[in-house]
């Protein structure tokens, strides 16, 4: 399973990359258990639901911990400090795994809304 992710370098810099968390076919549910393609289970520690207007801008932060975007409503932006940019609309996700460098921007360009799950550091 690939998907976006934002990571510090060794040098500090933020960039945008990609996730790729291997899969393997699994069983799920009740019989008949349709075969389907999953990753292995992460610990996670909290989740929350945050929402914000409309023209919200988070200054440079960096993530308190990794943890995984997941855009509910609206549509949003991050910026990592090598001056790229992503849009994120409803339905999309990012993982967030910069605790450490310069960090990201963050952007509500509609109205949005969001779900934080965040990971158990190993």
């Amino acid at each position: 399973m690939k998907f976006p992710r934002i990571y510090a370098d060794d040098k500090g810099v933020t960039h945008i990359g990609v996730l790729d968390i291997p899969e393997h076919e699994a069983r799920v549910g009740p019989p008949p258990n349709p075969v389907g393609q999953m990753t292995e289970t992460q610990a996670v520690s909290t989740f929350a639901i945050f929402s914000a207007p409309a023209g919200t801008e988070v200054p440079p932060h960096k993530a308190p911990q990794p943890y995984i975007c997941i855009v509910l409503a609206g549509e949003g932006e991050v910026e990592t400090s090598d001056g790229k940019a992503l849009r994120l609309r409803a339905g999309e996700l990012i993982y967030c795994d910069d605790i450490t460098g310069e960090g990201h921007v963050t952007r509500s360009i509609s109205d949005i809304r969001l779900a934080f799950i965040n990971r158990v550091q190993a």
